[in-house]
């Protein structure tokens, strides 16, 4: 193990957002997330800190995604089942 005075500071692991990423958004992508979440300070433990950073860039993309995905998904539902009730209920005066 090389001698971590050396090294810059650890890089985020976004284990946080990892975890809102897996709750609240999209399953998949939070648990890849999660994944390179716990690499982070692996690897930095380790003295690798190229990996570190590697996997810090990991969990957040993966997290982004997640996000991303669950964003889309909503706004698409909302497209659909939103203007289906408006429709409805501008249809429902006219009776």
């Amino acid at each position: 193990m090389e001698n971590n005075q050396n090294m810059p500071p650890k890089p985020d692991n976004y284990l946080v957002w990892a975890i809102l990423s897996t709750i609240f958004c999209c399953l998949a992508t939070g648990i890849a997330s999660i994944i390179y979440s716990s690499k982070v300070n692996e690897a930095y433990a380790q003295g690798d800190y190229d990996g570190a950073l590697k996997a810090s860039k990991n969990a957040k993309m993966w997290a982004l995604i997640g996000a991303g995905l669950s964003l889309l998904i909503w706004i698409i539902y909302f497209a659909i089942f939103g203007f289906a009730i408006i429709g409805g209920l501008a249809n429902a005066g006219s009776y």
